[in-house]
């Protein structure tokens, strides 16, 4: 069954001519008749009565359009609301990212993108890099942000940014004082860090291991919002991306020396995957994010 069928029963009852029908279609009667007629064979019932003057639906027959106008609106609404996602007044986008992530971009990225697409739905995700990998290749996600790994397959890797673990504290806080920090200055510092069961963490702890420093960590914490909120409000010193004091004027970050190892962010899609006018929006709002962002951190 076409949909074509359903349109020339609705039209030949609306006029109730096979001529004026025809003619409305701009299709020929015999054309439509037998439209009609296979539509009846089909479905094994009488759907019009062609004995009186003007032809009208019988009893199964208005039953059959009640169900067939009612699809017709479901039809159009899909129509319009395709319409609309294309236009990006309505949508949904799932992004997953990984928890470092949490400190600096999410937030800001997702208020700019609200701001210039309201209809927007974000479904945001923290999860693991292992865990992104998988919810992608199940198409559980239409994209995420998270660190390069050439192991991958299947997922299509786009460069963002290189982010750089530094020293962060209060503007006003001794220790910003210089522009460097030599890393043995960490051990006279208090700190607050990310639970060891961050990847962030384990990388911070590993560089310190290697140079031979104990920081003296008295906090740690597996949420970024009360970390930064403890460096913010009082005297501890935290190590995370320097992007973290990007659009907080209290914080201020100094690069370590010997430098942590930088890492490469990008932003992963699953290959050949569709590509929702919501998921392309994005992609274009976090490489003006990402240029913005970097430009601040040059400064």
């Amino acid at each position: 069954m076409l949909l074509r069928h359903l349109r020339y029963l609705s039209a030949v009852v609306e006029h109730g001519s096979f001529t004026r029908a025809a003619q409305a279609l701009h299709v020929s009667q015999p054309a439509l008749s037998q439209q009609i007629r296979q539509l009846e064979e089909q479905l094994g019932v009488q759907l019009l009565d062609r004995s009186g003057k003007s032809v009208r639906a019988t009893d199964a027959g208005a039953t059959y359009l009640s169900y067939v106008h009612r699809a017709f609106r479901e039809i159009d609404a899909a129509g319009r609301a395709a319409r609309d996602v294309n236009d990006l007044s309505s949508g949904r986008l799932r992004l997953g990212f990984t928890p470092s992530f949490s400190g600096y971009l999410i937030a800001p990225l997702a208020r700019r993108f609200r701001e210039k697409y309201p209809g927007i739905t974000l479904d945001l995700l923290a999860l693991s890099q292992d865990e992104i990998e998988a919810a992608l290749a199940d198409d559980k996600l239409d994209c995420a942000i998270a660190f390069w790994a050439s192991s991958v397959t299947g997922i299509a890797s786009q460069p963002l940014h290189t982010e750089r673990l530094s020293l962060i504290a209060r503007h006003d806080h001794a220790v910003m004082a210089t522009d460097v920090i030599d890393i043995a200055c960490v051990e006279s510092q208090k700190m607050v860090l990310l639970s060891e069961s961050f990847a962030t963490r384990q990388t911070i702890d590993k560089h310190f291991k290697q140079h031979g420093i104990k920081p003296k960590v008295v906090i740690e914490t597996s949420s970024m919002t009360t970390l930064i909120e403890l460096v913010r409000s009082g005297s501890l010193v935290t190590v995370l991306p320097d992007a973290v004091a990007f659009e907080r004027d209290d914080l201020r970050f100094r690069p370590l020396h010997p430098a942590i190892k930088e890492r490469r962010v990008v932003l992963l899609q699953r290959e050949g995957g569709y590509r929702s006018a919501a998921a392309r929006a994005f992609v274009d709002t976090l490489d003006l994010f990402v240029q913005n962002l970097g430009a601040a951190l040059l400064k």
